[in-house]
């Protein structure tokens, strides 16, 4: 859940706390509050929650005062310098890798300088002879764990790295922006020290229902609000599981050590852990399929918060000692992964808030927090577009209820988080290419940066 959703979620509790005419709140389950839960976890819960929003909102707004002052790089020629490899992990993709292939063969970038590898993950379908049809380098795995870390993992034990200097990773059910590897190239140029780089994740299919329209407008404000705003403040930005770039130099170094349902914030944390960070190319954009079904939405949140789980619980407390022990900017980059990591948690005590209050929720709790979520929307329209897009803002009400879905999603991932070997597949059927995502080459990035 993005700021978007804590926004709506802690204003619509704020609200019901202390609504006109009432002087303290009041508490259905007193009883039981009194007795399994004290009544002072509530004022907590609020207060933690709170604090965190402000944490979110103030770096978001001096990331956008980073971002006005920060002078635009001068442009001119640019010869591509790196070589990069992608790597597609798949199982059971072929309604979408093709499209998915035909946007990296449109890539502008030289392609003598990028090869693909899709990794087909005991496929029973036409993945693999998909793959090849388009001139992709096919790795085949017919046993061994499933899922896309161990996938991953055996895909790098075949792809000769040292004859590449980054590798990309990129889902099956994605498109890629023409601009991607020229982005990144320059981005890689200009960040020598950069390690792992996180591209601007879109939605492919934003208008494929209620849910990735949700999804949408919380991702074009996250990408601006969270990740932009920490790349401009020198904290780190997240891994996004999609679109993410890795010199290949870190990984011959360090291997894949991965071992969780979610890779890319295992990976996020260890960097921080160390006392390095992820970078953002806010430039290089992916745009990423969403589930437009509740069922398919809800088991992908309960595998990512699975994840999130057992990565809190994994590198939280040595994210914590760099808090103590790094040096400068490396404290503060420190604190606030640490305070993602434990976001879950955060949801958590917020759910069991709502259910503290529920006696008094009213027409204008709701009222009060769609106020806060057609902000949010106008913002993140602003972000993506350049301008309020008002078809946009009448979705907010699919931003509010998704936000309050979360709650059951992070208590079920609670008692599953030991699990980290099934894993879950989300069906893509999203069958569109490039030019259905961008009408135009004048939309490739809206927002010039």
């Amino acid at each position: 859940m993005g700021p978007m959703s804590l926004l709506a979620v802690t204003a619509a509790l704020g609200f019901t706390l202390y609504q006109p005419g009432s002087n303290a709140p009041a508490f259905v389950w007193k009883e039981f509050l009194h007795g399994l839960i004290f009544h002072d976890l509530f004022w907590v819960s609020f207060i933690l929650s709170s604090f965190i929003l402000a944490w979110d909102l103030t770096i978001g707004v001096l990331g956008l005062w980073a971002a006005k002052r920060t002078k635009p790089r001068e442009g001119g020629a640019w010869a591509p310098g790196h070589r990069f490899a992608f790597l597609i992990p798949a199982h059971n993709e072929e309604k979408v890798i093709g499209y998915l292939l035909d946007s990296l063969s449109s890539l502008d970038y030289p392609d003598t300088l990028f090869d693909v590898y899709v990794a087909a993950d005991r496929c029973t379908d036409g993945t693999a002879e998909v793959a090849r049809e388009k001139g992709a380098f096919v790795i085949e795995r017919e046993g061994g764990q499933g899922g896309k870390t161990w996938n991953v993992r055996h895909a790098l034990r075949v792809i000769p790295l040292e004859a590449y200097d980054a590798l990309v990773i990129i889902d099956a059910d994605n498109l890629v922006d023409p601009g991607f590897l020229k982005a990144m190239d320059r981005f890689l140029t200009l960040h020598p020290e950069a390690q792992a780089v996180q591209g601007y994740v879109d939605v492919k299919n934003p208008r494929d229902g209620w849910i990735p329209r949700a999804m949408a407008l919380s991702y074009w404000l996250t990408n601006s609000l969270w990740q932009d705003a920490r790349e401009k403040l020198g904290l780190s930005p997240t891994l996004g599981g999609t679109g993410m770039v890795f010199r290949t130099s870190y990984l011959l170094r360090r291997g894949w050590q991965a071992r969780s349902l979610t890779e890319d914030l295992e990976l996020y944390a260890e960097l921080v852990a160390q006392g390095d960070r992820v970078y953002w190319c806010h430039e290089a954009r992916v745009y990423d399929e969403k589930p437009n079904r509740i069922r398919s939405s809800y088991r992908q949140r309960v595998r990512w918060y699975q994840g999130h789980f057992f990565v809190f619980w994994t590198y939280g407390l040595s994210v914590l000692k760099r808090v103590w022990r790094g040096h400068g900017l490396e404290r503060l980059r420190a604190l606030d992964t640490f305070f993602y990591l434990a976001a879950p948690w955060n949801r958590l005590l917020l759910g069991l808030l709502a259910l503290g209050l529920i006696d008094r929720f009213s027409v204008w709790s709701v009222v009060y927090s769609l106020f806060f979520m057609v902000l949010s929307a106008a913002g993140a329209t602003k972000a993506r577009f350049g301008k309020v897009r008002v078809e946009w803002i009448f979705w907010s009400w699919a931003a509010l209820l998704y936000a309050f879905m979360w709650f059951p999603v992070a208590l079920e991932a609670l008692f599953k988080w030991r699990d980290q070997s099934t894993w879950v597949k989300t069906e893509h059927t999203a069958q569109m290419g490039m030019e259905a995502v961008l009408p135009s080459r004048k939309d490739t990035f809206l927002v010039e940066r």
